[in-house]
């Protein structure tokens, strides 16, 4: 990816009142995710700040260099990958699976700290070896598993 697009992205967003998750490629397209902390980013946040990233890109380098993109919120079910992506969603719904566990275990995703993860199920805070972790997914409590960010 292009470190102009990727810079763009950043001065943009900090513009916002929105929080950069994360900028991923896909092929032939660049994703910039984003949300709101504590609610719901709304569709016309979305495109706001789609708007003012290509508008400053274009200004800056011109529209040959503009790579395809897209602006989105973390989506249905998105797996958080990185120590940032665990800090950004804490107090969130997630399911955690690992390899020692038979079934997903869904509760509030708390502190993580390197070698271990925080998540409070049922009032009980119960602490992963990150080793055993297989995967940490978004979860939303009413729709059994879709949660928007």
């Amino acid at each position: 990816m292009d470190t102009r697009f990727a810079d763009i992205v950043q001065l943009e967003v900090a513009k916002s009142d929105t929080t950069l998750v994360a900028i991923e490629n896909a092929p032939g397209m660049v994703s910039v995710v984003l949300m709101k902390p504590g609610r719901d980013i709304s569709i016309d946040e979305l495109e706001r700040v789609s708007r003012a990233i290509s508008h400053a890109f274009i200004e800056l380098y011109g529209d040959d260099y503009l790579p395809a993109f897209e602006v989105t919120s973390p989506g249905l079910d998105r797996v958080l990958k990185t120590a940032r992506e665990l800090d950004l969603f804490a107090g969130r719904f997630v399911r955690v699976a690992t390899k020692e566990s038979r079934g997903p275990i869904i509760g509030t995703l708390g502190a993580s700290g390197g070698d271990s993860l925080h998540v409070t199920v049922l009032g009980v805070d119960r602490v992963f070896d990150m080793r055993q972790v297989t995967k940490i997914s978004l979860w939303d409590e009413i729709l059994g598993g879709a949660c928007e960010g």
